[in-house]
């Protein structure tokens, strides 16, 4: 019998691509030997380098196969021939991923669970469950996974770290809580009257909010009795004509606070007649074999019914009324010169970094070439979860701005039409 350490490497990186397709089995697989730690660490490097963000995609082998991939340098790429072969991350298809900050997801289940995950070493920390969030009612629709609408961390949850780590979320109509990871409860926040919170970092030990105005308020932990506060900085002032919806993020670049305003457009969706014959065959094809299983699923669709906008309630996604389209970006820095009242002014250029917002938690990189993009761009992908409750598509609004001529440009190819759920930036940690 051969010696394993006689089969070329390319051959074990076949096996090991072939064989071990989820991405929290390398672990073990690095484990059985040094040679099998080799390949395992080399095809690790390949396919999510760490320090380096890629993106959490929907795909699988066949329609049917749901899965979550992840696509590393995702810039460019044409997936149309090879998304099945993208290594597949160990999160629940139907969860909603409501926040990623360095490598780390904070998931929304259907049993209302919430926890903090790490999908490349299979990392779970538990967060108080969404229940905990509002008194329950069985039969309230908005007392389902879509309550939450995003969270932010203080920190990596690192168990070794002295640092406490304290998650922020949004949820409901515009209401705000807070926890410490190991808390069984969260604690409700009370923020300003007729607001609505828009997005959220942690900046300089506190974390700081925005509204739909573009008003910062911080919220600092270190206070004996915490509350929210406003900064008094008059928010930047925008000359629009084109009505449009506005999308506000907070991003920490070289030590200074940006704001990114993202303006998107709402169009009536073009239907063509061919895609829309081929649609219903593929739906009439899908119901058949749904009708077989339905007896089956019938207990568990009872169990979930308060929960009408689940990702697998049949409701279409691909074929709303309306499409929205990301149409501009404007970026705007806190001035806050010696001796001058802090404001905000627009930037024309990013320093030669790159900024991506999204359903992450915005962060930017100042040499973005050493992780493969490009410099003066803006990465962003759909953000607008639960847009297709008012007959809007949701998952395809991604893609790249450049900032210095104002021009956009596809982030990947793919023939896919799953956008459920939608792309999400996801940065690997050392390993």
């Amino acid at each position: 019998m051969a010696n394993w350490n006689e089969i070329p490497r390319d051959i074990w990186s076949l096996i090991l691509q072939k064989v071990v397709t989820v991405i929290t089995d390398h672990i073990p697989f690095c484990g059985v030997c040094r040679l099998w730690r080799s390949i395992g660490l080399e095809y690790r490097r390949t396919k999510f380098p760490a320090n380096v963000p890629g993106l959490m995609i929907p795909g699988g082998p066949t329609p049917t196969t749901r899965t979550l991939r992840f696509l590393a340098f995702p810039v460019g790429k044409d997936i149309t021939q090879f998304d099945h072969d993208l290594p597949v991350l160990s999160v629940p298809h139907d969860s909603l991923c409501r926040g990623s900050h360095r490598g780390w997801l904070v998931i929304v289940e259907n049993s209302m669970t919430m926890y903090i995950y790490n999908p490349i070493s299979g990392v779970r920390i538990s967060l108080p469950q969404v229940t905990s969030l509002v008194k329950l009612e069985r039969g309230n629709i908005r007392m389902s996974k879509w309550y939450v609408k995003k969270a932010i961390l203080s920190v990596i949850p690192l168990s070794s770290s002295s640092v406490d780590c304290f998650v922020l979320v949004f949820y409901g109509c515009n209401e705000m809580a807070y926890c410490k990871v190991g808390d069984v409860f969260w604690t409700a926040i009370e923020g300003p009257k007729r607001w609505i919170n828009i997005d959220a970092i942690f900046y300089k030990e506190a974390f700081y909010i925005m509204d739909q105005y573009g008003e910062i308020y911080v919220f600092d932990l270190n206070l004996p009795h915490p509350k929210v506060i406003e900064l008094g900085i008059s928010p930047p002032r925008l000359i629009d004509l084109i009505p449009c919806i506005q999308k506000w993020y907070l991003v920490e670049f070289g030590g200074e606070l940006l704001q990114i305003l993202r303006k998107i457009r709402i169009y009536l969706a073009e239907s063509d007649k061919e895609d829309t014959d081929e649609g219903q065959q593929n739906n009439a094809n899908e119901d058949d074999a749904n009708d077989q299983g339905e007896e089956e699923e019938e207990e568990e669709e009872e169990e979930e019914e308060f929960d009408a906008f689940d990702y697998d309630n049949k409701y279409d996604t691909s074929t709303g009324e309306f499409i929205s389209q990301t149409s501009d970006f404007q970026v705007f820095k806190l001035d806050m010169s010696s001796g001058l009242e802090p404001k905000w002014i627009d930037v024309k250029d990013l320093e030669g970094g790159a900024v991506f917002v999204g359903l992450n938690q915005s962060f930017a990189l100042s040499k973005p070439n050493l992780a493969g993009y490009k410099g003066e761009r803006i990465y962003y992908t759909d953000d607008n979860i639960g847009s297709h409750r008012f007959y809007i598509c949701s998952g395809n609004d991604i893609g790249v701005f450049n900032i210095a001529d104002s021009i956009f440009e596809p982030l990947f190819f793919t023939h896919s039409k799953s956008t459920k759920p939608p792309a999400v930036w996801i940065t690997p940690m050392q390993y």
